[in-house]
């Protein structure tokens, strides 16, 4: 039986995110373990005008990064239970590889994670971040549909 204490779930506030929470929360009472929850934007903070809390991008492309954030992380908090050790974790840049970096100075036993059903098409032009996780991580993952 493996051992699984640390356990991370990269979250973008889409159903299939929300899948993988569900999917984390089962695994995480079964086992004691703990959940990283990691947001992962291509901006942070501090592209956000301290001042009136919008982004000095334009808001059609992001809006408060800061607001956005902390919505995605608060509301996945609410797909996990309440007895469960859980931390949250916003990094930027690109996806795929903050993800792997952050499984591994987390020491992750395990990474749970949705994905956008892209097709193979798709995925070839826009990327996969589940698919280049899944072949890249050292440790086990489990992509949710």
């Amino acid at each position: 039986m493996p051992d699984i204490k640390r356990i991370l779930v990269p979250v973008n506030g889409t159903e299939e995110s929300t899948k993988a929470l569900k999917l984390a929360d089962t695994l995480a009472q079964i086992y004691n373990a703990e959940i990283a929850l990691l947001l992962v934007t291509y901006f942070n903070e501090n592209t956000d005008d301290k001042a009136n809390e919008d982004s000095w991008l334009a808001t059609p492309f992001t809006g408060s990064v800061a607001q956005y954030s902390h919505n995605v992380l608060d509301n996945a908090r609410h797909y996990l239970s309440a007895n469960l050790q859980i931390s949250t974790h916003n990094l930027s840049g690109q996806p795929k590889f903050k993800i792997l970096e952050f499984a591994q100075i987390y020491s992750a036993d395990i990474i749970i994670m949705g994905c956008r059903n892209l097709s193979f098409f798709d995925s070839i032009l826009k990327g996969s971040v589940s698919r280049y996780i899944l072949e890249k991580s050292t440790c086990p993952v489990i992509i949710v549909k």
